[in-house]
């Protein structure tokens, strides 16, 4: 539940950020691209966050979900920090939610659609590990956590608008072509680097605050660090996707002669490569939901 949470609200923001980057001046880019399965997941948003919500206050409780009473419900809601950024998360999401139904063609909706999503996702950082941080180091690792959130969404986004726009190409030669998206994709190169240095910034400053780096080799013995250690991995795969995305770009775009060839062969490596890369974030997104439950602290360091 936590893995769809995160992967929800990830996708939310990176979509429609993403979206309003890089992609709103592009005329063979629709208003309607990918609209209905946001929608969808604007929808589903909300109940998983209701869901695990209700898992997490049971959890505490130690009691079944069927025991739980409304008082008891609001108790741990109203009384408690990660309940209160409960509240705020579902009041943007719903709020994002209408603004994608208000005007499904507009612009403006979308917007106001994105700055939700990013309020939402802002409010993970109340939770888990950041929360647990207190005094003004505490708002510190909250802001932190937010700007790394922030940072992989719109990687997140850029990866799965651009296997989406990709897969169309290839398909769909006449509705989206080949070398403009090769050059969008070629542009986006810079603003990548950009993120991917934001993500790993703050992914060090988020281990220092959470366990400190002069106990990483005590940590990497833990079921945290070697889990903590599988994510990394995968980063670092994903940074070979990416890298091969961008090389796979820049000779299409740089190389005059597909001016005038049809850049099937592009098309099919990046469609390969960008799926992979969106595959490996998805094992990225599970680790994170399994590492916010656990302690990096060994017993005896406790």
């Amino acid at each position: 539940m936590r893995f769809a949470h995160y992967g929800a609200l990830l996708c939310l923001f990176g979509w429609t950020a993403f979206r309003l980057l890089k992609l709103r001046h592009l005329e063979w880019v629709s208003q309607d691209e990918g609209r209905t399965a946001l929608t969808l997941v604007a929808i589903c948003a909300p109940l998983l966050s209701i869901a695990l919500m209700l898992v997490s206050i049971a959890a505490m409780m130690g009691a079944p979900i069927a025991s739980l009473d409304w008082p008891m419900i609001e108790a741990m809601i109203i009384g408690t920090e990660m309940g209160m950024a409960f509240l705020v998360r579902l009041a943007l999401l719903i709020a994002g939610l209408c603004a994608l139904l208000a005007d499904r063609a507009g612009r403006q909706a979308t917007l106001i659609a994105a700055m939700c999503f990013a309020g939402a996702l802002l409010t993970l950082s109340w939770s888990g590990h950041a929360a647990a941080t207190e005094g003004g180091l505490g708002l510190f690792h909250r802001l932190n956590n937010g700007v790394h959130l922030l940072a992989t969404s719109l990687w997140l986004g850029a990866i799965c608008w651009f296997l989406m726009l990709t897969v169309k190409a290839h398909r769909q030669p006449d509705l989206i072509p080949a070398l403009p998206l090769l050059r969008v994709m070629h542009a986006f190169a810079p603003l990548g680097v950009g993120l991917v240095a934001a993500a790993a910034l703050t992914g060090v400053i988020n281990a220092q605050l959470i366990f400190g780096l002069e106990n990483s080799v005590a940590v990497l013995t833990t079921p945290y660090g070697i889990l903590l250690v599988a994510k990394v991995i995968l980063v670092g795969m994903m940074l070979a996707f990416g890298a091969q995305n961008a090389a796979i770009g820049r000779w299409e775009v740089l190389d005059q002669r597909h001016e005038t060839a049809e850049p099937h062969t592009a098309l099919l490596r990046l469609r390969r490569s960008l799926a992979g890369e969106l595959l490996l974030a998805g094992g990225v997104i599970g680790l994170v939901a399994v590492l916010g439950t656990m302690s990096p602290m060994m017993p005896m360091m406790m």
